[in-house]
């Protein structure tokens, strides 16, 4: 047992169980023995008061004489009995006790509690009598007397067994109740020590606070270990798209250098470096408004818009790509499809919509694109008759850099539809994706409806 045993959340729990186990037995026994001694004081004041109402009619019927006669005549050893006669003043007239306790007993005076208490096994009971005078009977239980020993020493065996049984059911019920936190402990030391995410804590069949504890922590733990995944991913996808425009760049500068001076060739590698620079520029700069948006923290010029307008705006921006691409697009767009929204950001995402549609959509395909009401939302719908995206690939093309292995040959970064997701997300809507492999796919955004 370690020094910091007794500090540990175990001891301190297993002593309040002690304290409480213990003292629940202290309690139970205090209310046992205190209700045991008002039934025997009952019962021996109710016997007492009995054999003075015996003694008081041998008084009233044949004086001191009868009532001496009526004691000698008491059936069998008398221990602890005594009568007293007294008047108005106290004095005493008669008495008579079997012994010197008995007597001292019946002159005590009338009270059983205070520093001169009787002891619980004397009963004292007294009656007025003709004359003004009191009589009184003072008599000792003692069944009563050997009831209380024999009490006492039972108490005290079963509070030794109490407290046995508070130290075992302490030690067990801490262990077993503890033991999905001893189990938490050893798995997060393990995870720090190793690195190893893949790790879980075993869970049992339970609906208590600690094992939903144990729940919740191997379901960060997934996640955690699914975000460094994405992360390491991400790094990989962020790696292998700057190096092209970076090598790019590098190259073009070089040539540039190695060959004789001409101004031509030179504002041809100039035009080039600002080309790919303006590539590596433009994808940081839609990590950071994912970031941004994901955080909460990307500012929001919301006003009044027509949805439908500014799908408008980006079908027009993109109708020379389509018809190069020999995409058509058909249009459904309705005219109460009013929003509150940040009309830049809005109409990046119609335009990485409408993008990614013509993008993975060959020639002679076929781009509906649909903007409706339906309720409290406006909602933006494309579908398409494209390459259509895996089972295995749905639940991640709105991760950032993802890009599915059928679209590692199309130009782009992968951060298109996360940004779509994150801005829409950061005005209160949500997106929605269905598709088929080889059929196509469709795309929807729905955002808070305004009403004029």
């Amino acid at each position: 047992m370690g020094p910091h045993t007794w500090h540990s959340l175990g001891a301190r729990l297993a002593l309040w169980y002690v304290l409480v186990t213990l003292g629940s037995f202290l309690v139970a026994g205090a209310a046992f023995a205190l209700r045991m001694q008002a039934s025997m004081q009952q019962e021996g004041q109710r016997s007492a008061e009995s054999a003075l109402e015996r003694y008081r009619l041998a008084l009233e019927n044949g004086g001191t004489g009868a009532l001496q006669s009526l004691f000698d005549c008491s059936p069998g050893p008398r221990p602890g009995l005594a009568l007293r006669l007294t008047d108005e003043r106290d004095v005493e007239l008669f008495g008579v006790a079997s012994d010197d306790a008995s007597r001292r007993v019946a002159a005590a005076p009338n009270e059983r509690d205070g520093p001169g208490r009787l002891p619980l096994e004397w009963h004292v009971a007294r009656a007025e009598v003709s004359q003004r005078r009191t009589l009184a009977l003072a008599v000792r239980d003692e069944p009563a007397g050997h009831l209380w020993r024999e009490l006492r020493e039972t108490s005290w065996l079963i509070f030794g067994l109490g407290l046995g049984v508070a130290v075992f059911g302490a030690m067990v019920i801490t262990r077993r109740t503890l033991q999905p936190v001893t189990d938490l402990a050893r798995a997060t030391r393990q995870i720090v020590e190793s690195g190893d995410l893949g790790l879980r804590v075993e869970t049992r069949a339970s609906t208590d606070e600690l094992v939903q504890l144990t729940q919740l922590f191997n379901r960060m733990l997934a996640k955690n270990e699914s975000l460094v995944k994405a992360m390491r991913e991400s790094l990989d996808y962020v790696a292998h798209d700057l190096r092209t425009p970076l090598t790019r760049l590098r190259a073009g500068a070089e040539l540039a250098l190695r060959e004789a001076p001409d101004l031509e060739r030179g504002r041809d590698a100039l035009a080039a470096a600002i080309e790919e620079s303006d590539r590596v520029l433009g994808m940081l700069t839609t990590l950071t408004d994912i970031v941004e948006a994901e955080a909460g923290a990307m500012r929001l010029y919301r006003q009044a818009e027509d949805l439908g307008a500014l799908v408008r705006e980006a079908i027009e921006l993109y109708e020379f790509v389509s018809k190069e691409a020999g995409v058509n697009i058909v249009t459904h767009i309705g005219s109460d499809a009013k929003i509150f929204a940040d009309r830049r950001r809005i109409s990046q995402v119609c335009a990485n919509l409408i993008d990614n549609a013509i993008k993975y959509t060959a020639a002679g395909g076929r781009i509906e694109v649909a903007v409706f009401s339906d309720g409290s939302s406006s909602v933006l719908r494309i579908s398409d008759t494209g390459v259509g995206i895996a089972a295995e690939d749905r639940a991640r093309v709105w991760e950032r850099l993802f890009r599915a292995d059928r679209s590692r040959g199309e130009p782009g970064l992968g951060l298109g539809l996360s940004l779509v997701k994150a801005v829409v997300e950061a005005h209160g809507g949500g997106v929605k994706l269905e598709s088929e492999l080889g059929a196509g796919s469709m795309f929807e955004v729905r955002l808070p409806r305004v009403f004029a």
